[in-house]
């Protein structure tokens, strides 16, 4: 144990001294830090839109009471007036904002058929959808791998092109002591990094600390270990320093870069999906169907399912907002299979996903990162979801006034129903993905400690 801390401490000198490996260090944490703010000001962007939307929901009201100004018919108010699905982010998203660039932070929502209205957002820049963000889990993904090839590809082969690999095992030192105390610092240095950038940015963006922080900390020292252990397999093997650097590049490019392509386009293939936008299209055109369809027919399927309004008044003659809400109804009824199919779908896609990134380390710690932020697919579908059934409830709030022939006052705005979704963290993904993990690093550790021992003669 003595000699193990006296080697510690000598490595420690020599790491220092050597001026690039100390600049890896200070890159790797400005870009931590770079991520930690780049991540929280991409969440404040959109907490700030979020609480615009209060004011222009309010001006709405204020036309409502102009255009309208003792009392309205229902309709008109569905029609004209808007209501506002919210997608409030946790302090959480910031670390990690996964599907929140790319997903909609709320919807706009009318009583007209809701389908049309789930996927209608404001348009993205696709370079960003290529890109993604620069947050800390991209950080911690994409770049700390890199970090630790940086400063581990030439454990061995360092000392030994430069000679002084056989003066150290000429003393009463074995060699994988040697390599232990080598490993160890890096370890050390990394975790240090690792905490440092994790602390500063639950306290940058107050985020609360509770099991997920217990998650996202042994995630992520996991995902370090891993690939540490991937840099001792390749540095046992004795080859030379260019050689390492290149054969771990060439890992990190397939496991982090080519699986998950390959991934997402097997689950592509495996699991086609219609997109939301074609399922909007089928719902468009049997909404327009209802203009030629006899309003007999229309009310009375309509009030096969609200029965409760049988005693409406009549639509016969000139236009009436209840006929045309009904075949509004009908329009989203009529596609209401297809979007259970196309949620089903994607949920069956993102299982395959999940199970096939058990290959890629890389993307199995971006499932563990997007699902304790509450960022990744399943948030967006239940965000869906539970838009859907606000308008349910909207429609449940608007239709006595319509088919009850209630006049609609402008006080009766106050009561209109509110909708703000918060994502709950995802624990289940996160403890299989710490087990997938753990696995890979008993897979690097063997894989070690079999080439180890196979060249320990030749590192002599």
């Amino acid at each position: 144990m003595k000699q193990l801390r006296v080697l510690l401490h000598f490595e420690w000198l020599n790491f220092r001294a050597e001026r690039s490996l100390v600049a890896f260090c200070f890159l790797m944490l400005l870009c931590g830090f770079y991520g930690i703010f780049s991540g929280h000001h991409e969440i404040e962007k959109q907490r700030n839109k979020l609480a615009g939307l209060e004011q222009i929901y309010q001006n709405n009201i204020a036309e409502m009471a102009e255009k309208f100004p003792d009392s309205a018919d229902a309709g008109d108010i569905g029609y004209y007036h808007s209501a506002f699905a919210k997608n409030e982010p946790n302090n959480w998203a910031a670390l990690a904002i996964g599907q929140r660039d790319v997903s909609p932070a709320y919807l706009k929502i009318r009583l007209l058929a809701v389908q049309n209205q789930l996927y209608n957002s404001e348009n993205t820049n696709p370079l960003k959808l290529a890109t993604g963000s620069f947050d800390l889990s991209f950080v911690m993904v994409f770049l700390l791998p890199l970090f630790i090839i940086a400063i581990s590809f030439n454990l061995l082969s360092a000392e030994k092109e430069q000679g002084t690999l056989r003066l150290l095992l000429a003393q009463p030192l074995r060699l994988s002591t040697l390599f232990v105390a080598k490993v160890l610092l890096r370890f050390i240095i990394i975790a240090a990094i690792v905490l440092i950038l994790s602390f500063i940015a639950l306290w940058w963006t107050a985020a609360q600390v509770d099991l997920r922080a217990f998650y996202w900390i042994s995630g992520v020292l996991l995902y370090a270990i891993f690939w540490l252990g991937m840099s001792c397999a390749i540095a046992a093997m004795q080859r030379s320093s260019a050689f390492n650097a290149i054969s771990l590049l060439g890992v990190w490019l397939l496991l982090a870069v080519i699986a998950p392509v390959l991934i997402n386009a097997i689950a592509d293939i495996s699991k086609p999906v219609q997109e939301g936008l074609e399922l909007t299209m089928v719902q468009r055109e049997a909404v327009h169907g209802g203009w030629d369809k006899p309003k007999t027919e229309t009310m009375q399927r309509f009030f096969d399912y609200y029965p409760q309004y049988k005693n409406t008044g009549s639509v016969e003659g000139a236009f009436k907002w209840k006929w045309y809400y009904a075949f509004q109804e009908l329009g989203d009824r009529s596609v209401e299979g297809l979007y259970q199919a196309y949620r089903q779908k994607m949920l069956d896609r993102q299982a395959l996903t999940s199970t096939l990134s058990v290959v890629s380390p890389p993307a199995k710690l971006q499932e563990i990162l997007n699902g304790i932020a509450g960022t990744d697919l399943q948030q967006h579908l239940d965000f869906i979801a539970g838009t859907k059934a606000y308008h349910e409830k909207l429609k449940g709030f608007y239709y006595p006034y319509l088919y009850q022939d209630l006049a609609f006052q402008h006080a009766d705005f106050s009561k209109e129903p509110q909708y703000t979704f918060e994502a709950v963290p995802d624990y289940v993904s996160a403890k299989t993905g710490i087990l997938v993990l753990l696995a890979a690093n008993a897979v690097a550790l063997l894989l070690t400690l079999i080439i180890f021992k196979s060249n320990t003669q030749e590192l002599k």
